[in-house]
């Protein structure tokens, strides 16, 4: 009988053991997903800014704001990178070439004449096309691995 009333002793302990562990349990799943859910809201202001660029430079070139000796997209590279990785940040360094490239030519098209401006409008075009094709889908489907619910990472 003394066994018995060991373990009855205990018990309670037990119970109240194993309460605190199903708590810690769901407090650190709760913690999980509001970590998840801060840096989907950092990754999520860093995919809209950049949608937002591609989308005007289609609608309106890239003269129409002035960003001084920058890119518009000087602003969020380095904390991409840290946010992404190398994969979104490699994407966002050639979307910031293209802008720069872009915008040297949208500049020259008054002063350069002959076969020169037609290289250049020639080329105007391609990245143009290229910032529509962006706008339109290919940052979403860039983005998109990052800001899945159903894939986080």
């Amino acid at each position: 009988m003394c066994w018995t009333s060991d373990l009855l002793k205990g018990l309670p302990t037990g119970i109240v053991a194993l309460i605190v562990a199903v708590i810690s349990w769901r407090q650190y799943l709760v913690a999980r997903a509001k970590l998840k859910l801060d840096l989907f809201d950092k990754r999520y202001a860093i995919f809209q800014q950049t949608w937002e660029i591609l989308s005007e430079v289609v609608t309106r070139g890239t003269r129409e704001k002035a960003y001084g000796l920058a890119t518009p997209f000087n602003n969020f590279l380095p904390q991409a990178r840290f946010l992404f990785g190398k994969k979104i940040a490699d994407y966002l360094y050639r979307a910031s070439s293209n802008w720069t490239e872009l915008y040297g030519l949208e500049g020259e098209r008054v002063d350069v004449a002959g076969d020169a401006r037609q290289r250049n409008i020639a080329r105007a075009h391609e990245l143009k096309v290229w910032f529509l094709k962006e706008a339109t889908d290919g940052c979403r489907q860039m983005f998109d691995e990052y800001l899945d619910f159903d894939r986080w990472k």
